[in-house]
């Protein structure tokens, strides 16, 4: 009985059970089975998770929340620019349909990984501050999507707005994250909710490629 609730008690929660109500909650508590919707997401997210366990398939798509990949296509033009800090599949993805994607990654392994893969993405390995300051390479609104989704977050988040162009986005995966620690995910959470009235502020709990549990990405429009 007692190994029967330990394995019940793990598929409901994960292996962090203090961080969130269950897999099935974002670590702010938002529900994610709510609707049909949610329910198509979560089919996607288990057929994805099995196949990226099971023979380390991973789909072409950026690795945040289906919602926030729904609303990204909506918004994408071929003339789009692109700067992610963090690059992986979501590279391959935005290159197929952006003009210019720049991504900076600090994991030699996955750098080799993921460059022999793109086409005409630039990707660059480096490391602390020059990781950070990579954008610093490009004038004041350049670019048309900021992703923060990497290393050094609330640093990268602190010089992406300068970097978004009118109309823009800025995508910050895992929002929901910190709850308990106060770290850089709860403190860029908390700034999104006073950026003022320049920028409308997109929230998108749910499911997403690859993972067994919820999460929330936030994308915010530049007006």
């Amino acid at each position: 009985m007692n190994r029967l609730a330990a394995v019940t008690r793990k598929l409901w929660f994960g292996l962090n059970p203090e961080l969130r109500k269950s897999r099935f909650h974002t670590q702010k508590g938002q529900y994610t089975l709510a609707s049909v919707s949610q329910a198509v997401d979560f089919t996607a997210a288990l057929a994805t998770g099995v196949a990226r366990k099971a023979a380390g398939v991973r789909p072409v798509l950026p690795w945040i929340t289906f919602p926030a990949v729904r609303f990204l296509e909506r918004r994408l033009t071929p003339k789009s620019r692109v700067f992610e800090w963090g690059s992986g599949m979501s590279t391959l993805w935005y290159e197929r349909r952006c003009r210019e994607v720049w991504a900076v990654e600090d994991d030699p392994a996955w750098y080799a990984r993921i460059t022999a893969l793109v086409r005409k993405a630039k990707v660059v390995l480096l490391e602390e501050k020059a990781y950070v300051e990579k954008i610093l390479d490009f004038p004041p609104g350049y670019f048309d999507v900021v992703s923060v989704d990497g290393s050094y977050r609330l640093d990268c988040f602190r010089l992406a707005v300068a970097h978004i162009g009118p109309g823009g986005l800025l995508l910050i995966d895992n929002t929901d994250n910190d709850r308990t620690t106060h770290g850089d995910l709860f403190v860029i959470d908390r700034t999104l909710e006073a950026l003022g009235p320049e920028w409308e502020v997109y929230r998108f709990p749910g499911w997403g490629p690859g993972n067994f549990f919820a999460w929330e990405t936030t994308v915010c429009v530049r007006r």
